[in-house]
């Protein structure tokens, strides 16, 4: 994720929206490799994760991508089964044992009565889109390598918290070129 964007909403606001979204939220841990969301489900509710690891995957021809990953203090929720009650085209899992607090659709719906809450929400929404244009220029453009570096930028915790074979699948490659790569340094 690029550094930058984030700070288009700065850490105020964002405690501001937590607060907002999870005052009646429900807090609960989840054990390691514990699917939060799952591929081909409906997905109602909107999650924070407060303390552990989860990455974003899918499955292509019985094979595992790795498509994200996300750190403690961050918001995610299946969009489009969230938002418009389809099954979810993805799998999100725990890689840590994890506290997650969240809400379901029905207190979204609540919050979105309340036009201060709409404002932070939409500015969080662009800065998450932004995010992902940025992630997915990147992926078009720079090769692994590149990315990699990047990514340890981005997030220096990355390689004491997330198994190789997962880092590989997010960056396209197999764990071997990972391999290759990391010796390269």
């Amino acid at each position: 994720m690029d550094k930058r964007i984030l700070t288009e909403m700065n850490e105020q606001e964002l405690n501001l929206l937590h607060q907002y979204l999870f005052k009646a939220g429900i807090e609960k841990k989840y054990k390691k490799g514990t699917n939060i969301i799952q591929e081909g489900h409906v997905s109602n509710r909107f999650y924070l994760l407060k303390k552990g690891l989860i990455r974003g995957w899918t499955s292509n021809n019985g094979k595992e991508i790795t498509f994200q990953f996300l750190f403690e203090n961050r918001l995610f929720c299946a969009t489009e089964s969230f938002f418009y009650n389809t099954p979810c085209s993805y799998s999100m899992e725990t890689i840590e044992n994890s506290i997650l607090l969240s809400i379901d659709s029905k207190e979204m719906d609540l919050l979105q009565k309340d036009e201060f809450f709409l404002k932070l929400f939409n500015k969080y929404l662009i800065s998450r889109l932004a995010s992902y244009q940025h992630l997915l220029i990147s992926r078009i453009q720079d090769k692994p390598e590149i990315r990699y570096k990047k990514l340890l930028e981005e997030n220096p915790q990355l390689l004491l918290r997330v198994p190789q074979h997962y880092i590989a699948s997010y960056l396209g490659i197999t764990a071997v070129s990972l391999s290759r790569i990391r010796n390269r340094r």
